[in-house]
């Protein structure tokens, strides 16, 4: 299996309200718009009394996920993402080649290499 998905485990730096109100008209509607067409989902799930937020994002494959990062990077999404959030730490789950491993390699990634399985939905 090629896919790819980040977990980004986050904690909030801003107020609730700045965050709501990036994630829902900042990120996920430029995110949307982006010309990705390996990326499968992008989900922001938020827990307000912990200050805990995860973003998790699915891939096609590899080359996918490093244009998504590659995107981030240059994008007006990047210094407000910053400001609000902490990143806590990023999962990599699948098979990343050397280009995603090299472009996250700032982050401290976990990766966990596919083994085995299925996904009914793909």
């Amino acid at each position: 299996m090629k896919q790819i998905t980040f977990i980004l485990n986050l904690k909030l730096k801003g107020n609730i309200n700045e965050v709501e109100r990036f994630i829902r008209d900042l990120s996920v509607p430029y995110t949307s718009q982006c010309n990705e067409p390996g990326t499968k989902s992008f989900e922001w799930y938020l827990n307000e009394q912990e200050n805990k937020a995860m973003l998790i994002e699915s891939f096609l494959d590899s080359d996918s996920a490093t244009l998504r990062v590659n995107n981030l990077i240059t994008s007006p999404v990047n210094e407000p993402f910053q400001n609000l959030f902490e990143v806590v730490d990023l999962t990599v789950l699948g098979n990343a080649e050397l280009s995603l491993i090299q472009i996250l390699e700032g982050w401290n990634p976990v990766y966990l290499p596919y083994i085995d399985g299925f996904n009914k939905q793909i």
